[in-house]
């Protein structure tokens, strides 16, 4: 048929429509989220495999989600005085 588009040439155009520096984001951002989908299933595997009681799942989960909301706005204020360069190298040395 004239005018018809393949699949694969959907994708092709997609993925030249936007520049390298944008795919890496969005590989990132993406497996990013994937990694986020591990931590409520974090609560199951405390309690079904490491026997933990509801209440130490739900303070450990707490104090993940405490964390996380300093360290964000930390981050953020880190990396806006020194750099993300600086603030990136800082977070992977104390992640160790």
């Amino acid at each position: 048929m004239i005018g018809s588009v393949t699949p694969a040439q959907r994708l092709h155009a997609l993925r030249e429509g936007y520049p390298p520096a944008f795919w890496v984001l969005w590989f990132g951002t993406l497996l990013n989220r994937l990694g986020e989908f591990v931590a409520p299933l974090l609560g199951f595997y405390l309690t079904a495999e490491k026997g933990f009681s509801l209440t130490q799942v739900g303070v450990i989960l707490s104090a993940m989600g405490v964390g996380r909301f300093f360290a964000e706005s930390l981050g953020g204020g880190l990396s806006d005085r020194v750099g993300s360069g600086v603030t990136m190298q800082l977070a992977l040395a104390g992640a160790r």
